[in-house]
Order: structure tokens, then C-alpha cells, then sequence
């Protein structure tokens, strides 16, 4: 019982950690390596309170979190992440589970996207470019935010907008309407994606991708989930 509540504990400090990281990001474009020491320095103490064996255990968070680390140093050197994102997501590695990383990096990408199209909003909306039109754009990249909100939402298991009966029917007795029904979302995504590119490229010559909050926002949701505390909870318990 203690073991669980230390476990509570620990994820609960993640998740402020995490919350500190978007403020913080959001406002100065900075990651504190204090916070991400702490995120670091946290993950033996959930290692303890879950009671995980050294091997294979330890020895996979470590090794996912190597790999991370050599993997997110390659986009650093090409300048398509920052140092502080590299550091951050190698310690948020030392966490989650390596069965669970690919649902975490899902929902960096999808919550990262959100996040882009929603900070390129509101700077195209205070734009002081010339020969722009900064109402217009603003407009369709809130649009853009939306459809990017609802199609990540669907994704991660939030609240989805219902399908007609219509298409349902139309899409169980026809192959071609299943595919086109499948395929009617991404399609969107990627017109979409696209026209929101250059939309921004109007305004702003980079593209800023908000790594730390995405990152963050992914963490906080793995723990929100209890995909940690469904690991955590036999073996605490035990």
C-alpha cells in the first residue's frame, strides 16, 4: 500500500514537472535542465516504487533511453530539434515502458501538430508583414486547429464526431466505400497540413515546432491514461 501511494506520488510530481516544462517553453523557448535533471532523477525512484527487476527491466528503460538519446542528437545536428527536447524526451524515456514508447512518440506528433497549428494562429494574427492578410489567414489556421484537434482527439481516444448511419451502411456492403471512407480522413489531414505550410511560410520564414510542450503534453497524457499505473499497480500491489 505504501509503495502504491509513493508510486501516486511520484507520477503525480511528473505530471506537475511536465506542466512546468509547457509554461516555461511556451515563454521563453527554454527548458530548464534542472527540470529535466529532476524528471531524470525521478525515474529510479519510480523504478523502486514498482518494484522493477533489474534486468530485463532497468536494463530495457536505460537502453530505450540511449536510443533515444543517440536518435534525437542525429535531429539536433540537423537542427530539427533543440537541445533541450533531446534532453527532455531522453528522460521522460527513463519512464515510460518501452511496450508504450510508440504510443508516446503518437501522441507527441499528433499533440505537437495541434500545438503548431495553434501557436502559427496566433502569431500569423498579430503578422506585420506586408501584403498579407492576416484575418484571413488566422481564420483558416484556426480552422486548421480544429480539424487537427478532432483527428487527434479520434486518435488518442478522446471524443470522436459521429459517422452517418449512411456511410456506415455504404462502407460495409461496398470495398471501394470502406477504402474511401478510411481514406477520407487522412486525405483532409494532409490538405490541411499542407495549406497551413503555406499559409505560415507567408508570414514567418520558420516553421516553430513546439517539441518541449508536445513532448510534455504526451507525458502528461500517457500518466492521465494510467498507462503507467496499469504497469505500476500489479507489482506495487504485489
Amino acid at each position: 500500500m505504501q509503495n502504491q501511494i509513493f508510486t501516486y506520488v511520484l507520477l503525480a510530481g511528473l505530471a506537475i514537472a511536465l506542466l512546468w516544462v509547457i509554461v516555461t517553453d511556451l515563454r521563453h523557448r527554454t527548458i530548464s535542465n534542472r527540470l529535466t535533471l529532476t524528471v531524470a532523477l525521478g525515474a529510479p525512484l519510480y523504478w523502486l516504487s514498482i518494484g522493477l527487476p533489474l534486468w530485463p527491466g532497468i536494463g530495457f528503460q536505460i537502453g530505450l533511453a540511449l536510443l533515444v538519446f543517440a536518435t534525437c542528437c542525429v535531429l539536433f545536428a540537423i537542427r530539427q530539434m533543440g537541445g533541450g527536447d533531446v534532453k527532455l524526451l531522453t528522460a521522460l524515456a527513463l519512464w515510460i515502458p518501452p511496450s508504450q514508447f510508440t504510443l508516446l512518440l503518437i501522441a507527441m506528433a499528433m499533440l505537437g501538430w495541434v500545438l503548431t497549428m495553434g501557436i502559427a494562429a496566433w502569431r500569423v494574427a498579430h503578422s506585420t508583414t506586408i501584403r498579407t492578410r492576416p484575418a484571413r489567414d488566422t481564420a483558416m489556421l484556426l480552422v486548421g486547429t480544429l480539424i487537427a484537434a478532432l483527428f487527434a482527439s479520434a486518435v488518442l481516444g478522446g471524443p470522436q464526431l459521429p459517422v452517418p448511419e449512411a456511410l456506415i451502411a455504404a462502407a460495409a456492403s461496398s470495398a471501394s466505400a470502406a477504402i474511401a471512407l478510411v481514406a477520407a480522413p487522412f486525405a483532409v489531414l494532409l490538405i490541411v497540413t499542407f495549406g497551413s505550410i503555406r499559409i505560415i511560410r507567408r508570414h514567418e520564414r520558420d516553421l516553430w515546432v513546439p517539441y518541449g510542450p508536445a513532448i510534455s503534453l504526451a507525458g502528461i497524457w500517457i500518466v492521465a491514461s494510467g498507462q503507467l499505473l496499469a504497469q505500476a499497480g500489479p507489482v506495487a500491489g504485489g
